[in-house]
């Protein structure tokens, strides 16, 4: 689905359905009825005597080139509703998109988590996935969710990280999730379909908790806050132990018993310590030091 070319025209400041109507070569009649169809869809416009704008803080093609300028965001694909934003922006990469390349939805009907969970995506999150073309060795992989659980972290500015990469809030309840998807040929790694759902109000009957309890922030910002902080640490992958410990600054996972749930079975123990690949290394009630490359983590004895 392509979005309307007036989701690249329209800013959080009001602008005259004149004006817009001259940029984009129509009627001022076509015009309004375009931002009629656009709010049918779900898209929050705002319309007024004066105009129409964005309402404020939506994460839509301007808000976030004038919030970031950096080179992870070469073009921006604002949808009211996807499927996935995964899906959506794989398809544009098999196309040849280039990095950069970040689809936003205000609502996704299919979105997905790690290992083919559901994601409740309603209306007022964030949901967007970002198409990444690195140049790495398949073992350093990893450290491209490490960098953008960390920066993640840091754009929301509350709460901490659960291996891998599960923003949750400062009560425990899950904030946002992070899905990292690879398209890979022998050992070369075609292309990365980057995805963050992050809640600003607990969806419905999940458990979850919202950003918008804890901070006073758009999800412009939030967007824009993340793309700047994982630039730097994007362009230093190769820097194993920079992007641990910009993990760890916000680890909410090393020191605590846990039970992780992994493909070859529960293992339950001490989480000691996280590998340069972003392996977690759990010591057991033994004594043992067993390394899981992937699982889900919960706390033995509860958040606290």
């Amino acid at each position: 689905m392509e979005p309307d070319a007036l989701t690249w025209e329209l800013d959080e400041t009001v602008q005259s359905g004149e004006v817009l109507a001259a940029r984009l070569g129509v009627s001022r009649v076509a015009v309004h009825k375009r931002v009629a169809r656009m709010r049918a869809l779900g898209y929050p416009v705002v319309s007024s005597a004066r105009g129409y704008r964005w309402q404020e803080g939506a994460p839509a093609p301007r808000p976030l080139a004038r919030r970031y300028h950096g080179p992870l965001l070469e073009r921006v694909h604002y949808l009211a509703e996807a499927g996935s934003t995964q899906d959506v922006l794989r398809a544009m990469a098999e196309a040849g998109a280039p990095e950069g390349r970040l689809v936003v939805a205000e609502a996704q009907t299919a979105g997905r988590g790690r290992r083919g969970r559901s994601w409740l995506s309603p209306r007022g999150g964030l949901y967007f996935s970002l198409l990444l073309r690195p140049e790495l060795p398949l073992s350093a992989l990893p450290r491209v969710s490490l960098a953008a659980g960390a920066a993640l972290a840091r754009a929301a500015g509350v709460g901490g990280l659960k291996w891998p990469n599960d923003l949750l809030a400062p009560d425990g309840r899950k904030l946002a999730g992070l899905l990292m998807e690879a398209d890979l040929r022998g050992e070369e790694v075609r292309y990365l379909v980057l995805g963050v759902g992050l809640n600003f109000e607990p969806p419905p009957a999940s458990g979850g908790a919202g950003l918008a309890a804890y901070a006073s922030v758009s999800r412009a910002q939030v967007l824009a806050r993340f793309l700047s902080e994982f630039e730097p640490l994007y362009a230093r992958l190769d820097d194993a132990e920079a992007v641990l410990a910009a993990w760890r600054a916000h680890d909410l996972t090393l020191g605590r018993a846990v039970r992780v749930t992994a493909p070859g079975g529960v293992v339950e123990g001490t989480a000691e310590a996280l590998e340069p690949d972003g392996t977690l290394v759990v010591r057991t009630r033994q004594g043992r030091r067993t390394r899981v490359g992937a699982g889900d983590v919960e706390w033995i004895g509860g958040w606290r």
